[in-house]
């Protein structure tokens, strides 16, 4: 029964003694099946269509709260001119060296300066 610490399991096979009975089995669950399986052929198989028109009670007020939350979040909120903070101050905020601009202001562009200042060693 044992076989290296492993437990046969073939007494707990009910085809282990009668050799048809699988067969005998698979049988009577086809026979008994088959009024439903018949009836499930027959029947209107349901499209995409269908199952969305049986949720439009659901779905359609669903849909518009899910529009009207996503427009109040894309809407852009009021503000009045200049009371928000620029890009540029934006990205230079808690920079202690000069920002890049700073070299390009003079009227001819010094190329090593530049470099050195795209290179961070300024």
């Amino acid at each position: 029964m044992a076989d290296n610490g492993r437990i046969s399991l073939e007494l707990l096979d009910p085809g282990h003694t009668d050799p048809g009975h699988w067969a005998r089995f698979q049988a009577r669950v086809m026979a008994l099946a088959g009024p439903e399986l018949a009836r499930r052929r027959a029947a209107r198989p349901l499209t995409v269509g269908d199952v969305l028109a049986s949720w439009w009670r659901l779905l359609v007020p669903a849909s518009v709260v899910a529009a009207a939350g996503m427009a109040s979040l894309l809407a852009p909120a009021e503000t009045t001119p200049g009371s928000g903070i620029a890009l540029e101050e934006a990205l230079v905020s808690g920079v202690d060296d000069e920002p890049l601009p700073a070299v390009l202001v003079a009227d001819q562009v010094d190329e090593v300066a530049l470099l050195v200042a795209i290179e961070g060693g300024w």
